[in-house]
Order: C-alpha cells, then structure tokens, then sequence
C-alpha cells in the first residue's frame, strides 16, 4: 500500500479515536472526524462511507492483531512438556501474556477510548468472545485434557462458571490497566495477571496486606 494512503488512513482512524475523548460515539458526526484529522471530507470519503464503515475497520484491525498476539503468546505454552503447577503458571503469565500486553500498550488510546462510555461496548463482547476461544484452546497446556461432559455432572461448579470467572478476570484486569496505563509497568501487570490466575480474592487481599503493614 501507497505511504501516503497509510498515512492518511492513520490520520483518519486517530482523528476519529481522538474525538471520542469527548463525545458520545452516538454524537459524533463526519465534521468531528475530518476536523480531527486535518483532512478534507472529499478525503474522509475516498475511503469510508461513513462512520460506522471506519468503526468496524477500527475494530477488525484490533481484533486480528489481539488474535495473533494471543496465538503467538500460546506458542510459548507449547515449549513446556508437562503441566504446570499453580506456582509455574503465575511465572509463565511472564512469556504467556508478552505479546498480548505489547499490543494492548501499543494501541491503548485506541482500546481505552472505544472501550470507555463513549465508545462502543458491543467491542468488549467481541474480545471477550476472542478470549473465550482463546481460553479453550490454550486449556491443554495449562489443564490438560478435560472432559467437561462428565465434570460438569460430578462438579458443584460448572465448567462455564469457572471459564467466565477467569477469561472476566483477565479481560477486565487489562481494561483497569489500559484506563491508567502509566500506573504500573508492563512487567508489574504481568506479575498481577499470575497472581490473579492461580489465588482467590482472599489470598490476594492477604498478600496486599502483607505489603501493606
């Protein structure tokens, strides 16, 4: 593709984001967007008929380079001939989340704007959809096999509930960091995501409060 034309796509997508900072995805007009930008409408035309084609065009790019982030972190799961114990997968979230936290650092204006009250919440259900795909297929090298047929009969706590709990934890612990992402380091959030991997809510408050007296 042609410098110029990724240049003023980039433009356009950064103008477009720019402005959810202060308005409602619902209010924003093509004005907003080409003002934003610095370009032309006759411009903002050459390339998307309205807002709705430039969100989905937004959105698609980020959920592909989500999906080879996660797909390349899962490699590393692979190295490893034996299932890790607890201890070993709060230290693996160290290889397991590498690329999958680069994209998200890479792209947080993006994410934490379209993510926000102003953007498009319908996003969150198609990352959390991702991760559930995600989740299933990384279970072999963190699990082993699992016969969720037959679990789910003998469990008090079914398969689903468990799979919601962890993929919401995670989702959500990379949307508190992306909304304050200078808060903690990239290797602190991957410390933070071992931990609320492998301890309950209970022992994280402990472990807070040892560190805190």
């Amino acid at each position: 593709m042609d410098i110029r034309k990724i240049n003023t796509l980039n433009r356009i997508k950064e103008g477009f984001i720019a402005v959810l900072d202060s308005k409602k995805l619902s209010e924003v007009t093509t004005n907003d967007i080409v003002n934003s930008a610095e370009i032309s409408k006759k411009t903002f035309y050459n390339y998307y008929q309205n807002k709705h084609e430039l969100l989905h065009d937004i959105e698609d790019e980020l959920l592909n380079k989500l999906r080879q982030a996660l797909i390349t972190d899962r490699e590393t799961l692979k190295n490893d001939n034996h299932l890790p114990d607890a201890d070993e997968i709060k230290n693996l979230a160290g290889v397991a989340f590498n690329q999958t936290l680069s994209f998200c650092n890479e792209n947080k204006h993006f994410l934490v704007n379209l993510l926000s009250s102003n953007g498009d919440m319908q996003l969150y259900q198609m990352i959390v959809e991702l991760a559930n795909d995600e989740f299933d297929a990384r279970v072999p090298y963190l699990f082993g096999d699992i016969d969720i047929s037959k679990a789910d009969v003998k469990s008090p706590l079914p398969f689903a509930f468990i799979k919601t709990l962890y993929i919401n934890t995670i989702v959500n612990l990379l949307m508190l960091w992306g909304a304050a992402p200078d808060s903690l380091s990239i290797n602190e959030i991957k410390s933070i995501a071992g931990l609320v991997q492998t301890k309950s809510p209970v022992e994280l408050i402990e472990i807070y409060k040892s560190y805190s007296e």
